[in-house]
Parts: structure tokens; sequence; C-alpha cells
């Protein structure tokens, strides 16, 4: 069975610049690498073969030819910084700054198509506290699957979903969410908060009861004040 997996991080930076949006494009892509195992990331193009002849990541290097000629585009349009990269298939992570009325703030979406093998849920989980415990700032990240948010099986409209995996910099208690199947706190030098799963298996957001599941859990953060709108994100 192949899933349609989204991540989205948000995070903040004072000053963001092309360069930022470039080591990003390297942290990320290899902190995912074990869930999608793609060594190689090609900048977007009019064609899908112009868009191959721009290799920027192999292997965990960049090309420093192709990530001049990116920081040269971005920087055209400075403060505001948006780029995608791809993995010459079906995966692509998008950068875009300029969030809540400031160019400090921004997001990262992944957009990747993966087989639901053994050990996949445990190997997100991993991820997510990897990037958790080395970079800084991050506001939210949330985790769905088969697209339950661009389905409206979330509760909130105007709220972060919760879907399969959800992040929040703040402090969130058992008592509170009784229905997550794990409650992980976070305290490290990079980020304070939780980190809540509402299934121990793969999220399927097309599943009734995953949907329900995560839905009793919207409204749980929500009673508590603990689910942010987009708005309120980085307040």
């Amino acid at each position: 069975m192949t899933l349609s997996l989204e991540i989205e991080i948000y995070l903040s930076k004072k000053n963001y610049t092309a360069q930022d949006a470039i080591n990003n494009i390297l942290f990320f892509s290899e902190s995912i690498k074990e869930i999608n195992n793609s060594e190689r990331w090609f900048l977007t193009g009019k064609t899908k073969e112009d868009a191959l002849k721009h290799k920027i990541i192999d292997n965990g290097l960049i090309n420093s030819v192709v990530a001049d000629l990116l920081i040269k585009k971005l920087n055209k349009t400075p403060p505001i910084f948006v780029t995608s990269i791809w993995n010459g298939s079906s995966d692509n992570i998008r950068i875009q700054n300029y969030l809540c009325k400031s160019s400090d703030n921004f997001r990262l979406t992944f957009s990747l198509k993966i087989k639901n093998v053994i050990g996949l849920a445990e190997r997100l989980k991993n991820a997510l506290l990897g990037i958790l415990s080395n970079k800084d700032n991050i506001a939210v990240i949330f985790v769905q699957t088969n697209h339950y948010q661009m389905e409206e099986k979330n509760v909130f409209p105007e709220r972060i979903p919760v879907g399969w995996m959800l992040y929040l910099n703040k402090e969130v208690t058992k008592e509170q969410v009784p229905m997550a199947a794990q409650l992980i706190n976070i305290e490290n030098e990079k980020n304070t908060g939780t980190l809540m799963i509402s299934t121990n298996e793969v999220f399927d957001g097309t599943d009734e009861l995953h949907i329900k599941k995560a839905n009793e859990i919207e409204i749980q953060l929500a009673a508590y004040g603990l689910l942010p709108t987009y708005q309120d994100i980085y307040s």
C-alpha cells in the first residue's frame, strides 16, 4: 500500500536569507532520507528534462554550482524566498517564508509518496525527534496521510490539524488528551514542547476510526486552548 504523506514544519529565524533556504533544503532532505530513501534532489523546471539537469543534492552533498544558481534566483525577490526541490519522481519539499506578516517566519512542506512498510511509524517518529533535537525555533510540526486535511476530515478549518502526529512548542499532558496513543515531552537546547501521536499504527487519513481519533484529539486540544489557529502559530 502506498501512502500520500505530508509533513508541515513551521519555524522562525531573524533575517531569513536565500542561503538559509539552501541550508534548510540540505538539512531537511537529509532528515527524511530514512523515510523516503531519496539520495538525489533537483530544482524544478519548465519540463522534467530541464529539471533533471539541475541536481542540487547528491548523497548528502550540495552541488555548489546549482546552489549558486538558486541563490541568484531567490535574491531577485528578497525578503521573500520561495523554492521547491523534488527527487525526480513524486516527492517534493517546498520552502516559503513571509508567513503571518513576517519574513522571519517560514514553512517547509514535504509531499511524499511512500510505501506502508514495517517500521515506518517508528522511522517517522525518530525523524521528527531528530529534527526537534537539531533545528531550533520550531513552533509546529504536523503529519497527515492520504489528504486528511485536504479532504476536510479535520474538525476546525482555521486550526492546525492533528492527523497522525503533531508537535506543539508547549506542554500537553495525558490528562488533556487521553485519546493520544503517545505523548513525548521535548526539552533540549533547541526546542521545548510535546510531540503527540494519535495512532501507534500507520495513520490512514481515509480510515473512519483513525479520523475519529484525530478529531477527538483536536477537540480536546481546542477545549484547553492548545490547538493554534494558523494566525496564532507564532504568537
